[in-house]
């Protein structure tokens, strides 16, 4: 089963090389256009988010609990909203234009905060992202590339047959579409629990030592 499995990945893969650069290249774009921002950043607003990260370290550092249901509602609701967007814009001719814009933001979001914290806190800040940003993103991170490029792709077969006005198995694309999404939601739920059960024991970790 596993080696059948490997195998329609990779064949998905190869048929859809030109999609995965595409979106790989805008995630990417995403992180550095993220990271760069942090330097338009005014001084107020740096000292706010400065007052922010050293609130939390030190809350962190004393011990305090942390509301676990709270960070896990969040997430799956920020997740839920990115899955749900991707899955509606792959079934609209024109979403692969959207679509590519998630995915930017899903890497601006990332660039930002690992810039910000790199910046104001050199070395603390490198290794405090770490801990809090990297756990979660190891799921987050490709489950976000698939999810692009299936709708993105599913996005260019509607725009290429409004063009050429061709039919095609518009019903089986959906369903296969769908249930890829749906297993791409389940990546995202098992991010979510990681984000909740073990970033906060890496973050308490990283917090000891710096």
């Amino acid at each position: 089963m596993l080696r059948n499995l490997r195998r329609t990945i990779e064949s998905h893969v190869r048929e859809q090389v030109g999609i995965y650069l595409v979106v790989l290249l805008v995630f990417t774009l995403g992180i550095v256009a993220g990271s760069l921002s942090v330097r338009l950043l005014g001084e107020g607003q740096v000292m706010e988010l400065n007052d922010y990260f050293y609130g939390f370290v030190d809350y962190l550092t004393e011990q305090h609990p942390i509301d676990q249901m709270q960070v896990l509602q969040r997430s799956l609701l920020y997740n839920g909203q990115i899955v749900l967007a991707l899955w509606l814009l792959g079934n609209l001719f024109f979403g692969f234009v959207f679509a590519l814009g998630i995915i930017f933001y899903r890497g601006f979001t990332i660039g930002f905060t690992v810039g910000f914290l790199a910046e104001q806190n050199a070395m603390r800040g490198i290794i405090f992202s770490l801990g809090s940003v990297l756990p979660q993103n190891l799921i987050y991170v490709p489950a976000t590339i698939f999810a692009g490029v299936f709708a993105v792709s599913l996005s260019l077969l509607l725009f290429k047959r409004r063009v050429s006005k061709k039919n095609f198995p518009y019903g089986t694309y959906f369903f296969q579409y769908t249930m890829a999404m749906l297993i791409i939601a389940l990546a995202f739920l098992a991010g979510s629990l990681v984000e909740t059960t073990i970033t906060p024991v890496f973050m308490r970790a990283v917090v000891s030592v710096l």
